[in-house]
């Protein structure tokens, strides 16, 4: 497998990634949001990693797809 074709494939597999924590981060758990915040992390932190050694603009958009997401997430001091 080369360079280019394993690239594709985490970027394809990053975005799948992306949109259903993105999802499942702000709808499914509403109870638990230390869960919720695992569930947005963790894509992000390997975003922010394949952005780094790819040193492609897509990683870092899905980055901040998922930081757009965290104020949703983040616990209100009323709840």
């Amino acid at each position: 497998m080369n360079a280019e074709t394993l690239q594709f494939l985490l970027t394809t597999l990053m975005e799948l990634a992306t949109l259903v924590c993105a999802y499942l981060g702000v709808r499914l758990f509403r109870k638990n949001w230390k869960l919720r915040m695992a569930i947005i992390g963790a894509p992000l932190l390997a975003n922010a990693v394949l952005y780094l050694v790819y040193d492609t603009p897509t990683f870092f958009y899905l980055g901040v797809i998922l930081l757009l997401c965290i104020p949703f997430v983040w616990p209100r001091k009323s709840a």
